[in-house]
């Protein structure tokens, strides 16, 4: 069995892959790929969350790893495939929890509300849904809710404030990344409702590929920008504690293989 892992040295759930690869003993056979060293493999092979795991080249999980399943996998070298039908209403959980998982899946679904856009792309929507355990039928349905416009805005919408945690919370942590554990305070004076219109409107999109240009005098696209800038002025210090402290235990565990 060929199985490859795309990671990322910044990543929770990556650290936590790795460590359970390691205690079952499967770390040695498996192929390790750190996406910020080496992102032109991982584009190729159409990497949008991590982690990734490409079993015999099919992606089986991204994002959302189901460890049972993964350990029967790799031991067995299969899985008793899930044969009920899920409810429309454990496809659409499942659908967001795979997209909010991934602040790039978050951010353009929540700014641009196409659907569609994973709807085209079952092998991405399988893995990030797990769904690909399944029969598929099971996903053969969700395409057809995520190819419903008025699901689809339904869908965001009803949950926006799960979007706005999951956006704000990456924000907190690349401005960790940056400046360290600093206070919305210091963040707001150096960042304007300009510069965060900007970084939604681009991190979502590699290069041009998915950027959908947008305006600040377009009241949608402003209205999301605004919404975001509040609950980052109300909630941002809280996340800044979070994220801080997710990083620094990451940098000091001495046994996280990839120390780049």
């Amino acid at each position: 069995m060929d199985v490859e892992v795309f990671v990322h040295p910044t990543c929770s759930t990556c650290h936590t892959l790795i460590r359970l690869l390691k205690q079952w003993g499967y770390l040695q056979h498996v192929k390790v790929y750190d996406t910020s060293i080496d992102p032109h493999l991982a584009l190729e092979r159409g990497v949008r969350s991590v982690p990734s795991i490409f079993i015999n080249g099919e992606l089986v999980f991204a994002g959302i790893v189901d460890y049972g399943k993964l350990k029967e996998m790799l031991s067995a070298g299969l899985v008793n495939m899930g044969d009920g039908e899920l409810s429309d209403e454990e496809l659409v959980e499942r659908f967001l929890r795979g997209v909010l998982d991934s602040i790039a899946t978050a951010l353009w679904l929540y700014i641009n509300e196409r659907c569609e856009a994973f709807a085209s792309d079952e092998r991405y929507l399988g893995a990030i849904t797990n769904l690909t355990l399944f029969s598929r039928v099971n996903l053969a349905r969700l395409v057809n809710i995520l190819n419903n416009r008025d699901r689809c805005m339904s869908i965001i919408r009803g949950n926006e404030e799960r979007f706005l945690r999951v956006i704000a919370t990456n924000f907190a942590r690349e401005v960790y990344w940056l400046s360290g554990k600093v206070t919305w305070s210091d963040v707001k004076d150096g960042y304007s409702i300009q510069s965060l219109a900007h970084w939604a409107m681009v991190r979502g999109s590699v290069s041009r590929v998915g950027l959908i240009p947008h305006s600040l005098s377009d009241p949608v696209f402003r209205g999301k920008i605004e919404k975001l800038w509040r609950y980052l002025s109300e909630h941002f210090d809280e996340l800044i504690v979070k994220v801080s402290t997710e990083q620094e235990e990451l940098k000091g565990d001495v046994d996280w293989v990839l120390r780049s």
